[in-house]
């Protein structure tokens, strides 16, 4: 036997496992998961400790492939490897890889720090037929084109499509449906930030719905924290219930942080920002550049909008209380929305799953251990179509070993990147990637295709 965990707490949600037991790997695989103490060629104490299975983030942004020098941007990988997520779902809201097979197979050959699926992002797609103007439709011809391309890429193993409908509220319904369409034969899942958030959000969700409905597919809302924490979720977490009582398939994501963060030139900061959130200049954060740190003011926002629109932001508007209710329900999945700019961003990208732990589980106590765990694993693999998030025989071995009691959440908006306490030990393919929150091994993760 190659490797031996021994004397940990499994946890494993899925196959309702929660007993001390030891667990053996060899060639990746679980082998044996048995009440003897196992000898290997490599041994973990996991004494005190929990192992399970490793964390799946629902919903991620990818750092960036540069094609000429064969090169992808690492840094959230890794903030996400020391959280404890080995696997990643990315290409979300509708913005990812210009052509996501060259990155899956990019990720492949020079290997990732944790594997990763991608979705098919829209707005590739209309990069495909130089649809520029975010604001304006896509003629029919054009469309049916991207329709085509989009189930290319699925077919090449991306996991569904995405799209970031607020970002291009130029798409209509033709765009949105026929797109969608591509993903009826595989019934793979729609994934989207929806078009609009706060009063809107309702709306917005139906036109997500319409897509379930009529093509029987899997949809998904993605980070309904941002969407509907403005007083809104008692009533958006009821209309998915009521929409999956009449037999739709439909689901959302969450991260536990009451602050989303965008770039200032999106349309999230369009005209009448300040009205819909309720809001005020200063509650917007800069968070990269020159200004970084800064709370802005009216003339600071409208000069960083003409002038430098990638500065990245935090907008500290959204209500904690509708946070907690969307990370308690059942059937919301933990996903980040994380993503790294040369060391700026939001915690979210570091701290996500050691604070649903530490926060939700330990301290609020919204929910217990291992309903927090299960959904951060086999829930979304289960959700997405894609392996693991369990510990049984025969399963690739990518587990978690962390202790709960130090398990804290150190990422902040001053210093996103921060990585938490308590992760013990990370393994992907059952060898060690992680260990004593420090990486040893950093291409073990490999491209997920469905």
């Amino acid at each position: 036997m190659e490797l031996a965990i021994n004397n940990g707490l499994v946890i494993d949600p899925k196959n309702k496992m929660h007993s001390k037991l030891n667990i053996g790997i060899r060639k990746g695989k679980i082998t044996e998961i048995t009440q003897k103490t196992l000898s290997a060629e490599v041994t973990i104490d996991a004494s005190g400790m929990i192992v399970a299975p490793g964390f799946i983030d629902a919903h991620m942004h990818e750092g960036n492939y540069n094609k000429t020098s064969d090169r992808i941007d690492t840094g959230i990988f890794e903030s996400m490897l020391k959280m404890g997520v080995t696997t990643g779902i990315g290409g979300n809201c509708g913005s990812g890889p210009e052509d996501p097979i060259d990155y899956l197979d990019a990720a492949d050959r020079l290997g990732l720090p944790i594997h990763l699926a991608l979705l098919v992002p829209h707005n590739s797609l209309r990069r495909k037929v130089k649809a520029v103007d975010k604001y304006l439709p896509v003629n029919i011809a054009d469309i049916y084109i991207m329709s085509k391309q989009a189930e290319n890429w699925l077919n090449c193993g991306c996991i569904g499509i995405s799209f970031g409908i607020r970002y291009i509220p130029g798409i209509d319904k033709n765009e949105l449906h026929i797109i969608s369409q591509a993903a009826v034969k595989s019934r793979k899942i729609i994934a989207a930030h929806i078009r609009d958030d706060a009063d809107m959000v309702l709306p917005s969700i139906v036109e997500l719905m319409e897509i379930a409905d009529e093509y029987k597919i899997p949809v998904q809302i993605s980070h309904i924290g941002s969407m509907g924490g403005y007083g809104q979720m008692d009533e958006v977490l009821s209309f998915i219930d009521l929409n999956k009582s009449k037999g739709l398939d439909v689901a959302a994501d969450c991260y536990p942080y009451s602050a989303f963060s965008t770039s200032i030139g999106e349309t999230t900061y369009d005209e009448g920002f300040l009205e819909r959130y309720h809001t005020s200049y200063d509650k917007i954060e800069i968070a990269d550049g020159p200004y970084r740190g800064t709370r802005c003011n009216e003339e600071l926002f409208k000069k960083l909008r003409a002038e430098a629109p990638d500065i990245i932001t935090i907008g500290h508007v959204m209500q904690e209380s509708d946070v907690e209710k969307a990370i308690a329900h059942p059937g919301v999945l933990i996903g980040s929305d994380g993503f790294m700019f040369e060391g700026a961003g939001h915690p979210r990208a570091a701290g996500t799953f050691p604070r649903v732990i530490s926060e939700y589980v330990n301290k609020r106590k919204l929910m217990s251990l291992n309903e927090a765990i299960s959904k951060m694993t086999w829930q979304t693999a289960e959700r997405f179509g894609i392996p693991g998030g369990e510990l049984s025989v025969g399963c690739n071995a990518d587990i978690v070993i962390f202790d709960e009691k130090k398990l804290e959440d150190q990422a902040t908006f001053e210093n996103p990147t921060l990585p938490p306490k308590g992760i013990e030990f990370v393994l992907l393919n059952g060898k060690v990637a992680v260990r004593d929150g420090r990486i040893i091994n950093h291409n073990l993760g490999r491209a997920i295709r469905k």
